[in-house]
């Protein structure tokens, strides 16, 4: 009489179990590569947006070359206009004045202005100066490059009427840019000009 042995063989349940494991591990790196991938892409994305408001912040500056105060007449105790000369600073992109706010202030009060087709108690406007390519036209108040334009202020309406030895101070906040403050005092007396300069300061 024959007899059989019978063994037990663990060998397949074994690579079973290895294969099972092995293709768990292929689904979890596949899910971190992908992970990986789009938050790279988000932080890409955030970067070029960063880096080109970076860019607007440093190019985006105003000049301002000159600011003169007007009188009505010669015998005036206080200046009832500021005009503010500017342009735009070398390399900077276009600037829509539009969108501007000048900030006006003495040891008094502080008047904050918008621009308007004319200067009164809440609005400064602008007038063109030189605009060799067009951009200010219309109700267009985009200045670049080699543009100039002078912004007015009403001091009586803002309250804001120098008399000789008063601090002012002038703060225009682009829409895209670095603000500009010019801190200035008026002369110690205002002869007999009716407009005044109160930068550059004469000597």
């Amino acid at each position: 009489m024959c007899k059989k042995s019978l063994f037990k063989n663990d060998q397949g349940q074994v690579g079973i179990g290895t294969l099972i494991i092995f293709i768990a591990m292929v689904l979890v790196a596949a899910v971190a590569a992908a992970v990986l991938i789009q938050t790279s892409g988000v932080l890409q994305q955030k970067a070029s947006s960063t880096g080109t408001e970076t860019i607007q912040e440093v190019s985006g500056n105003i000049v301002v070359t000159t600011v003169t105060g007007t009188r009505v007449d010669s015998s005036a105790l206080t200046l009832t206009q500021y005009d503010l000369t500017l342009k735009v600073a070398a390399g900077a992109g276009r600037l829509d004045l539009g969108q501007m706010i000048i900030i006006v202030k003495d040891k008094d009060s502080t008047t904050n202005l918008k621009h308007g087709n004319i200067s009164n108690a809440t609005h400064f406007n602008t007038t063109e100066i030189r605009d060799a390519d067009g951009s200010y036209v219309g109700t267009t108040y985009v200045i670049n490059s080699g543009d100039i334009v002078k912004a007015s202020i009403n001091a009586t309406a803002t309250g804001i009427a120098a008399e000789p030895r008063q601090d002012v101070s002038f703060t225009l906040i682009p829409e895209a840019g670095t603000p500009v403050r010019m801190d200035l005092t008026t002369p110690n007396s205002y002869g007999i000009n009716t407009v005044v300069s109160l930068f550059p300061v004469e000597v």
